[in-house]
């Protein structure tokens, strides 16, 4: 495995893993996954995720198979990954929130997830940057995000050499 940068490039992907690979050019780059998850969406044997968790650098890539088995989505909770130079994972909602503004990100939205299991568990989505914060505790656990889009179907894939906004 080559060396890996924990930088979260909103839109773009993660370090040199970028919306729109395959699986052999992740594979290139990160090695074999230490878990492979294949989830089928509502009995569509055409709507199917694979995701690739990585436990060491503490990310799951999903790929789809509705894009060419393209990377679509990145999860990340290792505390080391960071945004801009700054950690993420750990962060405080506030803190988060501030990170945003300073992204030009007008109106993340605070969702309420908590259940009698899992209570002050809430999502910090910023529709903007196609990201979701995961936070529990007031802290971050946990970042989804994937490519941004050209209009309501059509993806910008990073990987096409597409400028990222």
């Amino acid at each position: 495995m080559e060396t890996f940068s924990p930088e979260i490039k909103p839109g773009a992907g993660f370090g040199k893993i970028l919306f729109g690979m395959g699986r052999e050019q992740v594979k290139k780059i990160l090695g074999e996954p230490n878990e492979i998850e294949r989830n089928v969406h509502d009995d569509n044997e055409e709507d199917v995720t694979e995701s690739w968790h990585y436990d060491d650098i503490e990310v799951s890539l999903s790929f789809e198979k509705t894009e060419d088995w393209k990377l679509c989505t990145i999860a990340v909770s290792d505390p080391e990954a960071t945004i801009n130079g700054k950690k993420v994972v750990g962060m405080s909602t506030e803190e988060v929130k501030a990170l945003l503004k300073s992204l030009d990100v007008k109106n993340p939205t605070l969702e309420d997830w908590s259940t009698a299991e899992d209570p002050d568990y809430f999502s910090l989505t910023a529709e903007e940057l196609e990201m979701v914060f995961w936070i529990e505790g007031d802290e971050v656990m946990d970042i989804q995000w994937g490519p941004y889009f050209i209009d309501e179907d059509t993806i910008r894939w990073p990987i096409n050499g597409l400028k990222v906004v």
